[in-house]
């Protein structure tokens, strides 16, 4: 479950790229060497200091294998932070925490006035021992690729028999004991953590293991601990996609210029799984001519991957359209600006976590009503048969528990959410005592960009306290209006 970034200003800072060093649980601060932070592409850049800390791989065998964990800090603004961090955790599973980070900053500008961000790329991601699926990386964005079943689960099966380190070593149980020890070497008593998507997950599990250490915590697009990823996806993104449906069929403007907007996305769903389309496409950023081919699966990622954000599921009525008319290089432009940075998750890392920490724990699914979405049962049925061969890593027993707790916690939801619904906060907060939810109108996933909820996290981060909050300032935020033509939206 990929965390879409949302857009932020950019914040371009020209410094040297000095190596980190190396450190034990005692380094200080000071230890850490001057670094860059880089998103996706390098499209953003933020100064950090950063080190790498070697930890077990099996903590059950300290003296055995160990692999390098990167760490870095941003510092504060201020010349004396408060003495607790922030740490923010990415998701995916797969995502880098800094290279999220070097994406997002410009929503904790506010929170990092008085507090020292703490990024702990976790165990299988960016500089941590990273498992990739080489070969899915050479493929790139939208690859010209058979996408049958058969093929992907062949094409992973391939990269678990490449991966080194043993995989097993890679659960969100074992990540949370890795930021526990980051927090002890830099000397910090406490921590305020930050978790989008599947790192609410994690962030989650570390309030459970570490109660004393965690001041605060930030749930961004929530994914209970008793709620196994997979089964609800296809169901949740069709109700984002019909969501998007009725916004245009009751807007006039995007009615009269699009009356049969449902019929005709079915229709083109039917037109590609009976015959895929080879698309010509001018690269959007090098502007070579590239070519894909196009089938139904194709088009349901790409679809899946725009109903992440309100402004790029603005665009979908007028790629269904173009697809409709039989033009498909909108939508392929569009997918693979969309993509950007997915080839970047470490796919390995992604089902280490999903085969241990949810595909054994998905009873009862549903496939009739996962057959009547776009996306249908492909991946649920790829999904099984990895994990039916992929080795599953420790979890502790209490891992699919809901976090029982009074630390402050604070929800942030999208109300059109395709992968973490509105619905998974009470199940997430059944057994917290001490909680706030800002729920955003029309939004998707991923709050932390959105209208005021940068400020709402720096009063909460600074208060450790929900209650006064002005989370109604939430009702203010709009959908980003549906586009009736590749100029915009109706005016």
């Amino acid at each position: 479950m990929e965390a879409r970034s949302l857009p932020t200003s950019p914040l371009l800072v020209a410094a040297p790229l000095v190596a980190g060093t190396v450190m034990s649980a005692a380094t200080a601060f000071a230890d850490l060497s001057p670094c860059m932070l880089t998103a996706s592409e390098g499209r953003q850049e933020i100064r950090g200091r950063c080190t790498t800390l070697e930890v077990p791989l099996d903590p059950e065998n300290p003296a055995g294998e160990t692999i390098g964990l990167h760490v870095a800090v941003v510092p504060a603004v201020v010349e004396t932070p408060a003495p607790d961090p922030v740490t923010v955790i990415a998701g995916g599973p797969g995502d880098a925490s800094t290279r999220f980070f070097a994406q997002v900053h410009g929503a904790f500008e506010q929170v990092r006035r008085t507090r020292d961000i703490v990024l702990v790329d976790q165990r299988g991601t960016g500089k941590s021992a990273p498992l990739h699926c080489e070969n899915f990386r050479e493929l790139g964005p939208l690859a010209d690729v058979v996408t049958d079943v058969d093929t992907l689960v062949e094409m992973t099966l391939a990269c678990l028999d490449a991966l080194a380190p043993d995989p097993r070593f890679f659960t969100s149980s074992l990540a949370v004991q890795d930021l526990d020890r980051v927090r002890d070497a830099l000397g910090y008593e406490q921590l305020n953590v930050y978790g989008i998507s599947y790192g609410s997950r994690v962030a989650q599990h570390y309030a459970r293991r570490f109660p004393e250490r965690t001041r605060s915590v930030i749930l961004d697009g929530v994914v209970p601990a008793v709620v196994a990823l997979g089964p609800d996806t296809a169901v949740e993104s069709q109700r984002a996609l019909e969501a998007m449906l009725e916004r245009c069929r009751t807007d006039p403007a995007c009615d009269a210029a699009f009356p049969e907007l449902a019929r005709n996305f079915e229709a083109v769903l039917t037109r590609l799984e009976a015959a895929p389309a080879r698309v010509a496409f001018e690269h959007p950023r090098t502007a070579e001519l590239q070519e894909v081919l196009v089938d139904r699966l194709t088009l349901a990622g790409v679809v899946r991957l725009l109903l992440y954000s309100p402004v790029t599921t603005s665009v979908l009525p007028v790629l269904i359209d173009a697809a409709w008319r039989g033009d498909y290089q909108p939508l392929v432009t569009q997918g693979y600006l969309a993509s950007l940075g997915v080839e970047e998750l470490a796919m390995g890392l992604n089902y280490a976590i999903v085969c241990t920490e949810d595909e054994p724990f998905a009873r009862g699914v549903d496939l009739e009503a996962q057959r009547a979405t776009y996306m249908g049962t492909a991946f649920m049925e790829m999904l099984g048969r990895v994990c039916a061969r992929w080795p599953r890593g420790p979890i502790d027993d209490d891992f699919k528990e809901p976090l029982e707790s009074d630390v402050p916690v604070l929800f942030l939801t999208g109300e059109e959410d395709p992968i973490t619904p509105p619905r998974y906060v009470p199940l997430a907060a059944q057994r917290l005592t001490n909680y706030g939810e800002l729920v955003g109108p029309g939004q998707g996933h991923g709050m932390l960009a959105s209208g005021c909820v940068p400020r709402i996290m720096a009063e909460f981060v600074e208060a450790a306290d929900p209650t006064g909050l002005d989370l109604d300032c939430a009702e203010r935020m709009r959908p980003f209006p549906l586009l009736t033509s590749p100029l915009g939206p109706a005016p």
